[in-house]
């Protein structure tokens, strides 16, 4: 237990440090305005939507690679094997529903937003 809770702790804390080197990279911060000049009530929801939307693909993507990891150090045993193939399709169906309420969320989102 305490060996499996390491090494979960262990892929957050990664995952947080590669995703803030991606966003920064070497250049410098600057803080935009990131709802534009018209910031109304349907910018902020598709900014937040879309943000959620983000993070939860990055947990189904870490999901994914969890679970290939899972079925490559499995050493033979077939509940392992079958965990971790059972984590990459549930972390594969869970992407596609992100990616397809993603596209349903731009439409409506286009079709709210003023012109």
């Amino acid at each position: 237990m305490k060996k499996k809770l390491t090494t979960i702790s262990f892929c957050l804390l990664f995952s947080v440090i590669i995703s803030l080197i991606l966003v920064n990279g070497v250049r410098a911060v600057t803080f935009a305005d990131p709802l534009g000049k018209e910031g109304n009530l349907i910018t902020i929801a598709n900014t937040l939507i879309k943000g959620a939307l983000g993070v939860t693909g990055v947990l189904a993507l870490i999901a994914f690679i969890w679970g290939g990891i899972e079925w490559l150090i499995s050493a033979g045993d077939t509940k392992r094997i079958q965990k971790g193939k059972d984590m990459m399709t549930w972390a594969v169906l869970g992407l596609l529903v992100i990616f397809g309420s993603y596209a349903i969320l731009n439409l409506v989102f286009t079709i709210l937003s003023p012109a």
